[in-house]
């Protein structure tokens, strides 16, 4: 009878569950509006947050430079090395974003005001180029009214006034929220900076007294490894963007294309994504270039294509080497199923955490053929 009495206890508890798991997806699919609207809400307020996290992972290695090799021969307090350290890793951080936009903005803003202005002969220019490719007369009627539509699209977003008032107040409402949520971020990731050992120490408590400790250190160990993966390559393709960002202002200015600062910023933004970055940053830059003046866009194509394997096989592999313990194949196939989940953002976050998943898998196969004494090197 007790028997019998657990077993309905525990069919009841079952299909409790099991019935409030049926009303709230039901209540979330009836409601989708709200329940979306709240999550967004959410969302929205925790942005600084993300920031704070984002600034305390750039600024950690700062930090620890400035507290373990700077400051490591003073005799101060432990708390007074922190607070130094964590002060000049800011303002170290403050510095080059602000030299960054100091240098970047006003070429950006010419080349962008320029280009705008000049428009329309661009246009004229790109007219003349189809008109001269286009001998045969169906193809250049076809030619013609792809041009006419695009030119329409082109002017009507460049010099239209409908909608330019709440797009400019969208806009600017839009960077004056971002600015915010970022200097609440930036005195986020100060109190992180200073006391990381407590929320590390914290987050390491919560998960060994909610999960069992074999699988706490599983957690633990995925963290840890996540972490690595991700710092290395973060701050390895910012320095492998950067260099190619350079090298590309350098070189475009040598080949006198027009743009330079404009095509070298799209072409070191978009390098950040590994692999097919130069290829993705060059169409925004030929089709500029086709637009502005078509032979130009030639000489840029077959310079991409020389830069890309310069970076893939020189530059690349001096600054990240094997980092990342990914096979080219499996860079790619994170890359493509990253940009398929995700967007530009699964494109570059999706070789750190296949690495990860690799790197896991990978250990995991090691031990089973240890256990059964199989030597194969997977």
């Amino acid at each position: 009878m007790h028997n019998i009495d657990d077993r309905v206890k525990q069919n009841i508890f079952t299909l409790t569950v099991s019935g409030l798991l049926i009303v709230c997806v039901w209540f979330i699919f009836s409601q989708w509006a709200g329940v979306a609207g709240f999550f967004g809400k959410v969302l929205n307020a925790l942005t600084p947050f993300a920031f704070g996290l984002a600034i305390t992972f750039v600024a950690m290695p700062l930090r620890n430079i400035v507290e373990d090799k700077w400051l490591a021969k003073l005799k101060w307090k432990q708390s007074t090395k922190r607070r130094v350290s964590v002060f000049v890793a800011m303002v170290i951080f403050i510095l080059i974003i602000a030299s960054f936009f100091m240098v970047l903005i006003p070429q950006l803003s010419d080349s962008i005001s320029m280009l705008i202005a000049n428009m329309e002969g661009y246009m004229a220019t790109l007219q003349g180029f189809i008109a001269g490719l286009s001998e045969n007369s169906q193809w250049a009627a076809l030619a013609d009214a792809v041009y006419e539509n695009f030119r329409t699209t082109i002017m009507s977003f460049i010099t239209g006034t409908a909608g330019v008032v709440s797009r400019v107040v969208t806009y600017s409402v839009s960077l004056v929220r971002g600015v915010f949520n970022f200097l609440i971020g930036m005195i986020i990731a100060v109190y992180l900076l200073s006391d990381s050992e407590r929320f590390i120490s914290q987050a390491a408590a919560v998960c060994y007294s909610l999960l069992p400790k074999h699988s706490a250190d599983r957690v633990i160990e995925v963290a840890n490894l996540s972490g690595q993966m991700l710092n290395r390559f973060i701050f390895g393709k910012l320095l492998d963007s950067l260099i190619i960002g350079i090298f590309c202002y350098i070189m475009t200015e040598l080949l006198t294309i027009p743009y330079a600062p404009l095509i070298s910023f799209i072409v070191g933004i978009t390098n950040m994504i590994p692999v097919f970055g130069p290829f993705i940053g060059a169409v925004p830059a030929i089709f500029i270039l086709l637009i502005i003046q078509p032979s130009k866009a030639l000489e840029f194509a077959i310079f991409i294509i020389i830069l890309q394997q310069i970076d893939g096989n020189i530059i690349g592999p001096y600054i990240l080497g094997d980092s990342m313990g990914l096979p080219p194949i499996w860079i790619m196939f994170a890359i493509i199923v990253g940009g398929a989940v995700g967007g530009v953002l699964g494109m570059f976050l999706g070789v750190p955490i296949f690495s990860v998943i690799y790197v896991l898998f990978t250990r995991f196969i090691k031990r089973q053929l240890a256990e059964k004494n199989i030597k194969i090197n997977p």
